[in-house]
């Protein structure tokens, strides 16, 4: 596993029943500004996950946390040596979803004492995007939504299937958003609604989190008509 061979190679795993020598507690404590939520969207990309600046308050020099799913275990590990602030962080388009627990794997100063690390978690859903399409005819407007998200299965986007969310529109000019009709999108992900208006509008579909928790929700450019 991943994990287990970088956890090795920087020498924070115990081996056999030898106990490892925990140095003094330095004072002071080590932060991970992990990101809140992780949309998978994609095969591949990589972010940038940083320190708190508590950590070189504290004199850090060498810290890990390793990122661990509830049910499948330790996902990954990001370390940041001779005092690095800020690493890569690789998100996989075929990882687990569900909330990562971010586990303090160790954190020292220069002198070797230890530093406490906090643990941040972060909410690891599939991403989704929505697209708005008015058309006019008249005083009669046409919108057609597409809600679509990323299926691990085959690795790639599609529709989704009984997405809920909302068409809105506003007045150009204006900040404020008002309701127009509820969407609930087909198994292609579609959705259409006919109304009257002489009004030009900017419309939008706002897409909600899926009601499971394992879809993140997603807000559509703006299109006026």
């Amino acid at each position: 596993m991943r994990v287990s061979s970088l956890l090795a190679a920087a020498g924070l795993l115990t081996v056999g029943l030898v106990a490892v020598p925990v140095p003094a507690s330095a004072a002071g404590s080590c932060s991970l500004y992990a990101p809140g939520r992780i949309a998978i969207g994609s095969p591949f990309r990589t972010i940038t996950i940083n320190e708190g600046p508590n950590c070189a308050a504290a004199g850090v020099v060498d810290a890990a946390w390793s990122a661990t799913h509830p049910t499948k275990g330790p996902i990954d590990i990001i370390i940041y040596e001779n005092s690095d602030r800020s690493q890569p962080f690789d998100i996989f388009g075929d990882d687990p979803i569900g909330v990562w627990t971010w586990r303090p794997e160790g954190a020292f100063d220069a002198s070797d004492n230890t530093v406490f690390q906090y643990t941040p978690t972060t909410d690891v859903r599939l991403a989704s995007y929505s697209r708005v399409t008015p058309t006019r005819t008249g005083t009669k407007v046409n919108v057609k939504t597409l809600a679509g998200r990323w299926w691990q299965a085959g690795n790639k986007l599609i529709g989704w299937s009984g997405a809920r969310g909302q068409i809105q529109y506003r007045t150009p000019g204006s900040t404020t958003w008002h309701g127009l009709k509820d969407v609930y999108s087909s198994s292609a992900g579609t959705y259409s609604y006919t109304y009257s208006t002489s009004a030009v509008r900017d419309y939008r579909v706002v897409i909600y989190d899926a009601t499971t928790k394992t879809i993140w929700g997603s807000t559509s450019p703006t299109v006026r008509k």
